[in-house]
């Protein structure tokens, strides 16, 4: 694990499923190609729909983590999730790295990365339902677990952006909570 104190900021953008991290991501990469955009590594097929993934095998997984790979990892659903440690020499170079995080992981990745911005995407209960049907991939009885789950307090340190709009209002949150936090840093 790398412990980084670069002069960039590491924006982890995390919430429910279904609230559009993904979209928004890929939003503010459009809006600031500046900033760098990181694909996760996960230990899910490149063929089972959602994001766009660097998909690998568990023997894969195992061999990038022991060969120090990766930034930081963690599990969820019975998946593996990592970040390169490609990050390290973006963060040094000032950039603003941004990627897709776990609500769970996010105090051992805020150890080791102090420049830690966080990023709370919520949405009302039936806004989330709704975008979790619409994408077709789990059952009503699936659905109704993620909500449960959807219900997770945000961190202390998380600046809230409420997706329930349109992407443009959500991105410009996102623009303006990066703008502080790191005007503070």
């Amino acid at each position: 694990m790398s412990v980084h104190q670069g002069r960039g900021s590491l924006v982890a953008v995390v919430g429910p499923s279904g609230v559009g991290k993904d979209t928004l991501i890929a939003a503010l990469g459009q809006a600031r190609p500046d900033f760098a955009i990181v694909q996760r590594i996960i230990t899910r097929g490149a063929d089972a729909g959602g994001e766009d993934h660097c998909a690998v095998s568990d023997a894969q997984f195992d061999a990038h983590l022991a060969g120090g790979k990766f930034a930081f990892f963690w599990g969820a659903h019975g998946v593996r999730y990592a970040i390169p440690a490609s990050i390290d020499a973006q963060l040094a170079q000032g950039r603003v790295v941004v990627f897709n995080g776990s609500r769970k992981a996010l105090c051992t990745i805020a150890r080791d990365y102090p420049q830690l911005v966080v990023l709370m995407v919520t949405a009302p209960p039936a806004v989330l339902a709704q975008r979790l049907h619409a994408r077709g991939r789990e059952t009503a009885v699936q659905i109704a677990q993620r909500l449960k789950r959807a219900d997770l307090a945000a961190p202390d340190t998380a600046q809230v952006i409420v997706n329930d709009s349109t992407v443009e209002a959500a991105v410009a949150q996102m623009l303006d909570a990066i703008s502080r936090a790191t005007q503070s840093a």
